[in-house]
């Protein structure tokens, strides 16, 4: 029996190695940042509820081996220098259009189950270690500052806007004002 789960091994070969650096690759494409995490005695239901979370915010979530995430940011054109010293363990990658949304996840997610240990990440091709991933979590999302930059884009609209709606309405309230008093005197 333990010969053919040896051969069942061998068939298998490279190809999900392979697969898997290029899923790491593909998500890495282009991407300033990313958080390390050691996953480390979560059980599948706590695995299953990070995962769900992280999907739900776009973020690609993969548990791989150091080496071939090593060779996937090589793949991706990222150098793993910087992060070296993270890379222990099995390795827990949470990868979003913005570095600050998966920090925020991971954080969030951390203070409920302290099996997950935030291991550091990388932001523009620096290492972070945990506290700068804490500090990370902590700044508005794309989201918050693209709904900011549209607020102070509209913000002289909606002054110009009040401003003319008030000079016409005081019209209006003169003219009542005046239709009052004629109707007064009458």
């Amino acid at each position: 029996m333990a010969k053919l789960g040896r051969e069942a091994r061998k068939r298998r070969g490279r190809a999900p190695k392979v697969a898997a650096i290029d899923e790491v690759a593909a998500a890495l494409q282009n991407k300033s940042g990313f958080v390390l995490a050691n996953n480390k005695g979560l059980t599948l239901a706590q695995a299953t509820a990070l995962r769900k979370k992280l999907r739900e915010q776009k973020v690609t979530v993969k548990v791989i081996k150091n080496t071939l995430l090593r060779k996937a940011m090589e793949k991706a054109g990222q150098n793993h220098e910087p992060i070296k010293h993270l890379l222990s363990y099995e390795t827990v990658i949470a990868i979003g259009e913005d570095p600050v949304t998966p920090a925020k996840l991971l954080i969030e997610f951390v203070k409920d189950n302290e099996k997950l240990e935030i291991k550091g990440g990388m932001l523009d091709g620096k290492a972070l270690d945990k506290a700068q991933v804490d500090a990370l979590s902590k700044l508005p999302g794309r989201e918050e500052l693209l709904a900011r930059m549209l607020g102070s884009m509209m913000s002289p609209i909606q002054n110009t806007v009040y401003a003319l709606n008030q000079t016409v309405a005081k019209v209006v309230y003169a003219v009542d004002a005046h239709r009052r008093k004629l109707e007064g005197a009458a």
